[in-house]
């Protein structure tokens, strides 16, 4: 039968327990022999006649938390350890309660604490090699939750140990378990003094609360954050994502002015701020397109309608155009916004692709409005102003799709865009090339 062995540190305290001529009591020294000899469950049995016959004598408790341990670590599956963790650590408790109202406190005594390191350092590695060790990960089908099973053992076992609540909140969330990694990155960040914690920190927190879906506290937890790291690009643009899904777009962009006001001549502060300026545009072209569908619904319906329904379906469809107009203007002047931030940007660090990008972006969402605007309109003078400037303005995305490509060639989303576009406007020679650089011809 395969018997476990002790951990190093362990046979090593318990080899200093055995020397000697023993003790008084007769049980607690044949707990001892039973633990020597590795029989846990005898050690066991040893150890709880000990209490019964010798209720004073805290060596009973202390024997029998030392074999709980160790019955704990043999089991080969770790989701079966905790509950023996938890008696044992009852078990050594009692033994130091018991210690302190008696006339001698047993050596032993003081052994607690490095018995459970031991015993500690043994559940957090193994959390940690599941987790790291490829040859290990490859002897269970599960490793991670064979990590995150050992890491909760290793929080039973010493819960005054931070690392080990940090390790875990981390492996939960690898696990999809995003309530425990909340409660566990909490613990750790309560744990350790508040120079301690670093920018990291409150980026796992807000981001266990948004797979939550708790977006009042990832706002809370970014917020914090910049409290502690106003400079903080991660964080502040984190915090400005969370305004703008808590519909709070104006704090979202003012949380980045906060960055761009601190550097002004800081390119990368001003690319994210026109980037999350743009968004909330592309969010509201997004509800526009919304009412336009409902509009057109609702021009379906008015034909087969009578009388005072008509009326409501007109109020409704004005009602609709109107919010559409609003948010059209809002969207311009966002737009707008944007493109004078990110050309700023350019001014700053002229070779960023990513900015050239974004202009692209813009311009061909530009175009597209237009080109929606043309084909809905019965103006025909309208209609050829709006086709006019929608083609110039996907001319000006063409070219900054281009100089993107040109500062960062092997950027297939680029060549992508560039694809599209070059379809658009009949270069055909132009689009093959690109569908190739795009990796789109396979």
């Amino acid at each position: 039968m395969f018997i476990k062995k002790l951990p190093h540190l362990l046979v090593t305290l318990l080899a200093a327990i055995l020397i000697g001529c023993g003790t008084s009591n007769p049980l607690a020294d044949e707990a001892q022999s039973n633990l020597k000899n590795q029989d846990f469950e005898a050690a066991i049995a040893s150890a709880e006649k000990s209490i019964e016959t010798y209720p004073g004598d805290p060596l009973g408790y202390y024997y029998k938390a030392v074999a709980l341990g160790e019955l704990a670590g043999s089991k080969d599956d770790p989701s079966e350890r905790l509950e023996y963790y938890k008696k044992m650590n009852d078990a050594f408790e009692t033994a130091k309660t018991v210690a302190d109202t008696s006339e001698n406190k047993p050596g032993e005594i003081d052994n607690i604490s490095g018995v459970k390191v031991a015993v500690w350092q043994n559940e957090f590695q193994k959390g940690v090699d599941y987790a790291t060790n490829d040859s290990l990960k490859g002897t269970v089908e599960n490793p991670m939750e064979y990590s995150l099973f050992h890491l909760r053992n290793a929080t039973e076992i010493q819960p005054d140990s931070a690392s080990s609540w940090n390790v875990r909140a981390q492996i939960a969330a690898r696990n999809q378990e995003f309530k425990e990694a909340v409660t566990s990155k909490e613990k750790y960040m309560s744990m350790i003094s508040e120079s301690e914690i670093d920018t990291v920190d409150y980026m796992h927190l807000g981001n266990y609360y948004y797979n939550l879906g708790n977006e009042e506290k990832v706002v809370e937890a970014f917020e914090k954050g910049k409290e502690r790291f106003p400079e903080s690009t991660p964080i502040v643009t984190n915090l400005a994502d969370a305004y703008r899904r808590a519909n709070q777009p104006e704090k979202a962009i003012s949380t980045l002015e906060s960055l761009v006001q601190q550097n002004p001549d800081n390119a990368q502060y001003r690319l994210v701020m026109g980037t999350q300026i743009y968004q909330q545009a592309l969010e509201l072209q997004d509800s526009m397109g919304t009412n336009s569908e409902k509009i057109m619904d609702l021009q379906q319906k008015l034909k087969q309608a009578n009388g005072s329904e008509k009326d409501k379906i007109k109020s409704q469809i004005q009602q609709l155009s109107d919010q559409n107009e609003k948010m059209l203007a809002r969207k311009e002047e966002l737009t707008n916004r944007a493109e004078k931030e990110i050309k700023k940007a350019l001014e700053i660090r002229p070779d960023d692709p990513a900015a050239y990008e974004t202009l692209g972006v813009i311009y061909q969402n530009r175009a597209k409005t237009l080109f929606d605007r043309r084909n809905r309109t019965t103006d025909n003078q309208q209609a050829a102003k709006f086709d006019k400037q929608g083609k110039e303005d996907i001319r000006q995305a063409m070219d900054y799709y281009e100089k993107a490509v040109e500062l960062d060639p092997e950027n297939q989303s680029y060549w992508r865009s560039l694809f599209q576009i070059y379809t658009f406007l009949g270069m055909d020679e132009k689009a093959q090339e690109a569908m190739e650089k795009a990796g789109m011809d396979g």
